[in-house]
C-alpha cells in the first residue's frame, strides 16, 4: 500500500540514497577535522568514518545513532529526510501556545520600525537579536513546524506540546 503523507521535497528511498545521506551528514559533522580525529570524536573506527563518508559500505544502526547522540540530533536530518522527516530533541522546550499571540505583539512593533525601509541591515540584526525577538519567533516557527511535520507523517508528537 503507497501512503503519502504530504510531505515535499522527499528523495526515492534506496540503498544508495542512503550511503548518500550518510555521506551528507559525516562531511558536514567532519568538516576539517581528520578521520582519525572524527573517529575518537564520534566513538568509532576512521575505517568506518571513511566508508561512511565515501559511501564505501552502509552505516549501521548504533553508529548512526551514536552520531545523533554525540552531534546533536539534527545532525542526523539528511538521513530522516529520506522518510520526510527532521530529528527533535526530546529535551526542546516547550513553548506555552496561550502566550504566542502576546511574545508576537512583543516582537512586532520593533520589527515593524526596522524593516519599514525595505532593508534589514546588520545593525537591525542585532537590536531584534537583543530585544529577543529571533529568538522568540524561531522557538514558534520550530513549534510549527514540528506540529505540522507530525500531523503530515502521523507521528505522535513526543515533546508534550499539545
Amino acid at each position: 500500500m503507497l501512503v503519502h503523507n504530504g510531505l515535499r521535497n522527499r528523495s526515492r528511498l534506496t540503498q544508495s540514497s542512503y550511503r548518500t545521506a550518510v555521506s551528507e551528514t559525516v562531511k558536514a559533522v567532519q568538516g576539517s577535522e581528520s578521520d582519525r580525529d572524527m573517529a575518537d570524536e564520534w566513538g568509532v573506527s576512521a575505517g568506518t568514518v571513511a566508508n561512511a563518508r565515501n559511501r564505501a559500505g552502509d552505516l549501521n544502526a548504533v553508529s548512526l545513532l551514536k552520531l545523533g547522540e554525540r552531534f546533536g540530533p539534527q545532525a542526523l536530518d539528511s538521513v530522516l529526510s529520506l522518510i520526510g522527516a527532521r530529528a527533535v530533541d526530546r529535551e526542546a522546550v516547550a513553548i506555552d501556545v496561550s502566550a504566542i499571540p502576546c511574545d508576537v505583539a512583543r516582537v512586532l512593533p520593533l520589527m515593524i520600525e526596522l524593516f519599514r525601509d525595505g532593508e534589514c541591515c546588520t545593525d537591525d540584526v542585532r537590536k531584534l537579536d537583543n530585544a529577543g525577538a529571533i529568538d522568540c519567533l524561531s522557538a514558534i516557527a520550530e513549534m510549527l513546524r514540528n506540529k505540522r511535520d507530525a500531523l503530515r507523517t502521523g507521528v505522535a508528537d513526543l515533546r508534550g506540546v499539545a
